[in-house]
Parts: C-alpha cells; structure tokens; sequence
C-alpha cells in the first residue's frame, strides 16, 4: 500500500500559509498604527513606537514598511475604505427599506433622503469607527504630510472614492428637482470638510453638553447645508423623518 507523501514544503500550500502569515502581521501593524495616530497624532507614531506596543523588533518592521510615510499611506487608506465600505453598505440597506415602505423611486424625496442619509452616516460613523473617523479628520486638517514621495497620489484617489458616493447622491438630487443646480463636487467636498470640522466640537461634550457631544450640531450642519443648497423645507423635513425611521430599525453606519 503506498504511503501518503508529507507536504512540500516549498509548495503551493506552503506559501499559502506564509502569505496568511504575512498578511494577519500586516495586519497587526496596521491596526496598531491606526489606533496610534487617532488617540495621540501623527506624530506619535514612529517605527520604534509601533515595534514597542507589538512587543517586537523594530527590524520586524521595516520588513513591511520601509519609512514611516510607506506606514501612514497604509493606515490612511485603510481607514478611507473601511468608512467606504459603510457607507456603501448603508445605502444598500436604505433602498431595501426604501423599496419597500419609503418614497418612491426616482422622486425627488427619494432623492433628498439619500443625501441626508450620507450626512447622517459621517455623523454616525464616530461611534461606529471612531479610529477610522478620527484619522480621516486628523488627514484633512493636515497643514503638511508625512507620506513618502508619491504617496499622496496613492491616498488621494482612495479619499476620492468616498467623496464620489456623496457627488453622485447630491448630482441625483440636483437631476430629480430636489436640490438647485450647482457644482456636485464642490458641494460634496464642503460636506465632507464641514462635517469632519463640526464633529471634533463634540470633544468638548465635557464641558457643555448641553451644547455639544452625540454629533447633534453636526446633524444640524447637514440639514443646513442641504437646506442652502435649495432643498425645500416641507420635502427636508419628509426626507429626514424617513432616514429617522431607518435609523430607528437599522444601524446608518453598519
């Protein structure tokens, strides 16, 4: 009877356990990093620093990133598509809701309640990812980078993604009537860097909460900005109520 030959190895399944291997440590150091930079900055966050917290070798490292620039770009578009990936996850879920008990396909309110969606997603997602949020918040306040030559254009078409999911709900919005005409990318990039500022307010909860805290100006700063984009006041209000109800049955930033 022949004997059963032990693995290579050097073979397909050896290097699948390798790259396994190698992918859960990158991962380690990413989540490491992140957690890092949002609870104390960008310039907490050293190769020493990350090596010291995993109990590792700092050579270990640089195994995976050659500088810290190759490791923020990392952390950065990380945290962009795991905020891309709720919010494309949101928006399926409000047009299953929708279909079936919301305003009807292609009508203006329809329309208008996307967008107030998306806003009341930025808003929610500080509790839901308040690392990835932060560090989004900490990267578009940034006077100056510490990304790597070149790495700015491997972050910005990342960021370009999310910001595009709000473009094309505002550009929709405009199409069916619910909105004035106007530039949907400008529109879009004031939404992002308004509502970004308005949350850290929420830091100062602990001294005025009747003022700040649970991302209630920023609410607030989203129907606005909707509602100075033409929006009219009776439709806001019906678009608003319906995104209460999916917020009541359903996480906004799942």
């Amino acid at each position: 009877m022949a004997v059963p030959s032990e693995p290579d190895p050097s073979g397909p399944e050896a290097e699948s356990r390798v790259e396994r291997k190698r992918r859960e440590r990158r991962r380690r150091f990413v989540d490491a990093a992140k957690r890092i930079v949002a609870d104390e900055g960008f310039d907490a966050l050293t190769m020493q620093r990350l090596a010291d917290d995993l109990d590792m070798a700092v050579s270990a490292v640089y195994r995976y990133f050659d500088s810290k620039g190759a490791l923020v770009r990392e952390v950065q578009i990380e945290a962009t598509e795991q905020l891309t990936r709720s919010l494309d996850a949101s928006r399926a879920r409000f047009e299953e809701m929708a279909d079936g008990r919301g305003p009807a396909a292609g009508s203006p309110e329809r329309a208008l309640a996307r967008v107030v969606l998306v806003g009341r997603w930025f808003c929610t997602a500080q509790t839901a990812f308040p690392e990835d949020l932060r560090l989004l918040q900490m990267i578009m306040s940034r006077r100056s980078s510490v990304l790597d030559d070149g790495g700015g254009w491997a972050v910005l078409p990342v960021a370009m993604e999310l910001v595009g999911r709000v473009v094309a709900v505002v550009e929709a919005a405009q199409m069916a009537g619910a909105l004035d005409e106007g530039v949907a990318l400008d529109r879009g990039l004031v939404w992002a860097t308004a509502l970004s500022g308005v949350l850290q307010a929420d830091d100062l909860e602990q001294y005025a909460p009747d003022l700040f805290g649970g991302s209630r100006l920023a609410f607030l700063a989203n129907l606005d900005l909707v509602r100075g984009w033409g929006a009219p006041a009776e439709l806001l209000a019906r678009a608003d109520a319906f995104v209460d109800e999916v917020a009541a049955v359903q996480p906004l930033a799942p």
